[in-house]
């Protein structure tokens, strides 16, 4: 078996769902390997076949959010406090 060509059925299976971490957990219990060695076998498997890294996306910010909630707060708080 090619070191990065082939990958067992399970780790296949984790990397097509996009699950990258459990991809490498699985290949160092099935071949008894390190955390590095089995993380550049996955990567190097990842580039070959262009696989995105759908296990690390970047995810939107609530700053909007939190900023319209601060000021309803800030707005009733002085509507309350300061008009009557």
């Amino acid at each position: 078996m090619s070191e990065t060509s082939e990958l067992e059925p399970e780790v296949l299976n984790a990397l097509n769902s996009g699950r990258k971490i459990d991809a490498i957990k699985t290949l160092r219990s099935l071949r008894g390997i390190g955390l590095k060695e089995a993380k550049e076998l996955v990567d190097a498997y990842s580039d070959q076949h262009n696989l995105t890294d759908s296990s690390v996306q970047k995810v939107g910010s609530n700053n909007r959010v939190i900023a319209v909630i601060f000021l309803g707060v800030v707005g009733y708080l002085a509507y309350h406090f300061l008009l009557q």
